[in-house]
């Protein structure tokens, strides 16, 4: 993981002193500006400001080098310094971050609570399926071998209601909404919304069945249609939702 973050620099104050002999100024009659100025880290606010600086301009605009700097310069640049405070608005970062972090653990435990929920219910539901159960599912779909890979093709994703079950088969009956997964249009069921959108576009049942294996679902949580042909490839489950509850 990286972290990006930037050294920038912030004036607190500036000052003009006309009576300062600018020592890079013809005959030195030239006034001199003094700023204080501070470094800080810049991640998601300002943070650790470092020790104060200062810069030093003749009237013409001209930077002073600090190695050019006369006693009075420096006495002068002293003087303001002690009087620049760091505003406690330079530390913000160190007060979001943690704020941040703790967001970001609240959210966290929130999904693991939500998702173990979610996952013992779907466990409940896979060790007693009832007719009327709606499984939102893929079919898997028929792998294609090539000489370096493997990919599948044809994997339908739809709501599929629960007809009956009958011995080790349960016969579903598949939502009129679907989407279809191949090689060169992969789907993605985790974009957000993808299941709500099936389901509000589902809006009847398929009367040809679709028959899975019982055994394959409790043990493995997978979606096998059967008869099994030898290049189908197991589907998933993603949930399933009983009317009743």
């Amino acid at each position: 993981m990286f972290i990006v973050y930037q050294i920038r620099s912030v004036e607190h104050t500036r000052k003009h002193y006309p009576g300062l002999a600018c020592p890079q100024a013809n005959g030195g009659g030239e006034g001199v500006t003094i700023a204080v100025l501070q470094r800080y880290i810049w991640f998601v606010g300002p943070m650790m400001p470092s020790l104060k600086y200062g810069v030093a301009f003749c009237d013409n605009g001209e930077r002073i080098p600090a190695a050019k700097w006369t006693p009075e310069i420096t006495a002068k640049y002293k003087e303001l310094k002690a009087t620049t405070k760091t505003p406690l608005r330079m530390w913000r970062g160190m007060i979001v971050i943690p704020a941040f972090i703790a967001v970001l653990a609240v959210v966290a435990q929130f999904t693991k609570h939500r998702k173990s929920t979610s996952d013992k219910e779907l466990a409940a539901y896979v060790a007693d399926p009832h007719p009327g159960d709606i499984f939102y599912a893929s079919t898997g779909g028929t792998l294609v071998r090539t000489e370096n890979s493997a990919t599948t093709t044809n994997n339908v994703y739809a709501l599929f209601k629960v007809i009956k079950i009958e011995g080790d088969n349960i016969v579903l009956a598949q939502g009129n909404a679907s989407r279809v997964s191949t090689p060169d249009h992969f789907i993605n069921e985790y974009t957000s919304g993808f299941w709500d959108d099936l389901k509000d576009e589902t809006t009847t049942f398929s009367e040809t069945p679709v028959t899975i294996s019982l055994k394959s679902l409790k043990q493995y949580n997978f979606f096998s249609i059967v008869p099994h042909k030898e290049d189908d490839s197991p589907g998933r489950i993603s949930k399933i939702v009983r009317p009743d509850k």
